[in-house]
Parts: structure tokens; C-alpha cells; sequence
């Protein structure tokens, strides 16, 4: 068709009336600015399972990750109450059909109608009481990375459209993913330098290294479970992972003297932060952590040191920090007494929460103890065997 004189459309306003008159194009370019705009990498994989699920007309999505051989879920979405298989992992070698699906990178539907589906794959349709499931294979630059699921309570065959929908966006997540893991190694490698930067300083022994990473993790896992932004977590990293740079060695004099300690022996036995502090003012990069270093050991009541603050007074990410570093040298065996049970450890924390500590992270700090107790379990889901 002639276009009207004047009104000659350019390579971008075609593209526009494309899109404006293609829903399924439009639905798609939404769900991958949603998917862009998230900063973490746990989010955007939510909003993936999101997006394609409701872009796919589908019930629910499973987003795993694939390591050694184990499939993990790492997020999921439904439409509605029914239960998905939420924290559960599998292995690959039990189904056939998906490893093929990974290995050949070509997507793959699944549905009850089809009786010369995998029974393996159709037992699990049935025990998650969905009738048909797209298998899209998630590769990255260096090969496979997971598998995203996508589920429907109806027998269907996803057509041609809606699978080169399902492709597009899995690239997109691809690529989200890659970019995130890249930054993600980057940021490993700067934690693993100032790492060792602090143990080279401190002299530090295997016991003390040890004790700092388990700091490390838990004061990560309350930040996250408190709600805080990507990088107010990765400063409470970084701070975690220096926080008693600057420490003075306690002689073994006092480590293994008999009996109380006197004040002078009491005053040794305290970190020095204003030393860490001074220690790393210099270097600009770790300006955001400084009050991590200088104020871990204040005190929720007002009580602590080196500037008696007092409650929100105290900057969060110290009060992570603190109770994170108190629980872990309770539970952990030290060179003058043994480590505390996990109930004593927590009715401690509890009758200083308020006093020492702050109630909300000491609260978040028994959620993720919980949590990790309550590891996912790995299931075989596989077809009674016949008898």
C-alpha cells in the first residue's frame, strides 16, 4: 500500500505500528524491560518466572540451576494457591527427557495426552497435579546454566508462536544471568583480596579466618532477610569481612589464665577499631564500611564502644555485624572454654536483644538459623515401579 504524501513512516515508527498491532510482541518487550530492571540476580530470575508464566497464558514457572548433576530450584511463580514444587531439587539422571532437552538446547513439551511421554516426566505432571509442561533449556556463555519449566493445568501442545516467545526470553534471562555472574565474580575476587589483605595484616590464624567467614555469611543472610538494597548488602559484606581488622593478638597468658580476668587483662582482650578504621580511611572504594569497622561494638542500650551510641544511633550495618559476630563466637569452640548448644547460644542473644543487641536483627538472625535448618530436601520423583 502507497503511503499518504507526508506521512512516509520511518524504519522506527514501522517498527512501532509492529509492535503496537502485535500483542504478543509488546508482551514480550514489557516482560524483558521488567526482567532488565531488576538489580539482583535472585529477583530478576523471580520476575522471569513471572513474566513467562503469564505471557505463556500458563499456571506456574520453575527457574532451577543446574550443579553437578542436581537440578535446584532457585525461584518460582503461580498464578494461584496450587502448589508447585517449591524447594525441591532432583536429580537429572532420573529424567531422560529433560537431560535431553539440556544436552540438545531445544525446548521440549510435555502433556499428559501423550502416551508415549516419559512416564517419568508424567508422573511428575501428576503429582503436581498440572497436565503439561514447556522445558526450556537456560545456556550461557560457558554452556548450560539451568532449566526453566513452565506449567499448565490443561493438556496442551505450546504452539510455535508461544514457543520462539519462551526462546526470546530465555536469551534475555540468559544474558541477564551472565551479566550478574560476571559482577558476581568480580566481586568475589575484591572480597577474596581484602580477605587476604586483613589476614596478612592480622597475622591471622585458620581459627580466626574461619570464624570471619561464617560472620560473613550470616551478617549477608540477615541483610538480605531484613530487605535491604544489593549494595547496602555487599558494603555489610565487606565490613563483615574487615571488621576486626586492626585487632590486637591476646597473648596465650591470658587465653589460658586460670580464673577472671582483671581490668587491665579485660582491656586487652577488646578490639581496637579505631585502628581498623585508620587502617582503611585511606582507601576510598571502602568509605561505606568504615562505620561497620568503627561501631560493631557499640551497644543497643548505649553501653558499648568507642562512642557509647545507642540504638538507630548505631549505623545498621554494625548492628548486623555485632550480633552476627556474637552468635558465631558462642557456637564455636574458643582456646578458654567450649562452644555454647545452638539453644543457649539463641537465649542469650534473646536476653540481649533490647540491651546489646538490636531485637529486629537478632529476630532476623534466628529466621535465617531456621532456614537453614530446614535445608531443601532433594527428591527422586520418579513412577512406582511395577510389580
Amino acid at each position: 500500500m502507497t503511503p499518504l504524501p507526508g506521512r512516509a513512516e520511518s524504519g522506527l515508527g514501522r517498527v512501532g505500528a509492529v509492535v503496537s498491532a502485535s500483542t504478543p510482541l509488546a508482551r514480550l518487550l514489557e516482560a524483558t524491560r521488567a526482567i532488565a530492571a531488576e538489580p539482583a540476580l535472585q529477583r530478576m530470575l523471580r520476575v522471569a518466572a513471572r513474566e513467562l508464566t503469564l505471557m505463556l497464558s500458563a499456571e506456574a514457572c520453575l527457574i532451577s540451576k543446574l550443579e553437578d548433576g542436581l537440578l535446584k530450584e532457585v525461584a518460582d511463580f503461580s498464578t494461584s494457591d496450587r502448589q508447585v514444587a517449591r524447594g525441591v531439587n532432583y536429580y537429572l539422571a532420573d529424567y531422560p527427557a529433560t537431560a535431553e532437552v539440556l544436552d540438545s538446547g531445544v525446548l521440549r513439551s510435555i502433556s499428559t495426552a501423550d502416551p508415549a511421554a516419559d512416564p517419568g516426566e508424567l508422573f511428575v505432571l501428576r503429582e503436581m497435579e498440572m497436565a503439561a509442561v514447556l522445558l526450556i533449556p537456560v545456556t550461557v556463555d560457558i554452556g548450560v546454566w539451568g532449566l526453566i519449566e513452565v506449567y499448565d493445568v490443561r493438556a496442551r501442545d505450546f504452539s510455535g508462536l508461544e514457543r520462539q516467545i519462551a526462546e526470546l526470553a530465555m536469551t534475555h534471562v540468559a544474558a541477564c544471568v551472565t551479566g550478574f555472574e560476571h559482577a558476581e565474580n568480580a566481586q568475589q575476587l575484591y572480597r577474596e583480596t581484602l580477605a587476604s589483605l586483613s589476614n596478612a595484616l592480622e597475622a591471622k590464624d585458620q581459627y580466626t579466618s574461619d570464624h570471619t567467614e561464617e560472620v560473613v555469611r550470616l551478617a549477608v543472610s540477615v541483610a538480605a532477610e531484613l530487605g535491604l538494597e544489593l549494595e547496602v548488602v555487599r558494603n555489610i559484606e565487606l565490613g563483615a569481612v574487615l571488621h576486626d581488622i586492626g585487632k590486637v593478638r591476646v597473648p596465650e597468658s591470658i587465653l589460658n589464665k586460670p580464673g577472671p580476668l582483671d581490668d587491665d587483662e579485660w582491656e586487652v582482650m577488646k578490639t581496637h577499631p579505631e585502628v581498623g578504621e585508620r587502617i582503611l580511611r585511606p582507601i576510598r572504594s571502602l568509605s561505606a564500611i568504615l562505620p561497620i569497622v568503627r561501631h560493631h561494638h557499640e551497644r543497643w542500650d548505649g553501653g558499648g564502644y568507642p562512642d557509647g551510641l545507642a540504638e538507630r544511633a548505631i549505623p545498621l550495618g554494625a548492628r548486623i555485624v555485632s550480633v552476627c559476630d556474637a552468635y558465631r563466637a558462642m557456637t564455636e569452640d574458643r582456646p578458654y572454654r567450649k562452644a555454647l548448644p545452638d539453644e543457649e547460644a539463641r537465649s542469650e542473644l534473646e536476653s540481649g536483644a533490647g540491651r546489646q543487641f538490636d531485637p529486629d536483627c537478632v529476630a532476623a538472625l534466628f529466621r535465617v538459623i531456621d532456614r537453614r535448618e530446614a535445608t531443601a530436601t532433594i527428591v527422586t520423583l520418579r513412577p512406582p515401579s511395577a510389580t
